[in-house]
């Protein structure tokens, strides 16, 4: 009867973690809402999160005035539900560890293509470890490195 209990509180989503960014505009994804909203980032997760958050931080600097962030961070069972429904999400996804997001433009005046083209360019400046054009879906995925499990490089367009 010794057992000890433990109690955590759920994360402060109201919480500022970077100049433009509060966590909870990380714990989204606008195919699952339901389930973002169940989400409860580990420790390291929220590390990796405010790292990625210096980068979104440069975009949004770059083509003011924001940027629409589509899925952050994602748990197994949220990732799962988007392989399941066919969407772009690996079953080693930058996204599970908070190190990724997938992000549009709300400035209808900034050029996807053109964004993602500076990301290329200014890749090894800004910190990214992966960026991936969607033309067709009007996204781009951007990620920073994994320090626990670094993965090469990755920049590229898809269809």
């Amino acid at each position: 009867m010794g057992g000890t209990l433990t109690f955590s509180m759920p994360v402060d989503r109201t919480r500022m973690v970077s100049k433009h960014f509060r966590l909870g505009d990380l714990l989204v994804d606008s195919t699952f809402p339901g389930l973002a909203l169940e989400l409860e980032p580990t420790p390291v997760v929220l590390g990796n999160l405010e790292r990625l958050t210096q980068l979104l931080d440069r975009i949004v600097d770059r083509f003011p005035p924001s940027i629409e962030i589509l899925s952050g961070y994602r748990d197994e069972r949220l990732n799962d539900a988007c392989r399941a429904a066919g969407l772009p999400a690996s079953v080693k996804s930058l996204h599970l560890v908070g190190c990724a997001a997938d992000i549009k433009f709300t400035n209808p005046e900034v050029d996807p293509e053109m964004a993602f083209e500076w990301m290329r360019a200014s890749a090894p400046d800004l910190g990214i470890n992966e960026a991936v054009y969607y033309p067709k879906k009007g996204f781009v995925h951007v990620a920073v490195i994994n320090p626990k499990n670094p993965t090469p490089q990755r920049i590229l367009m898809r269809t």
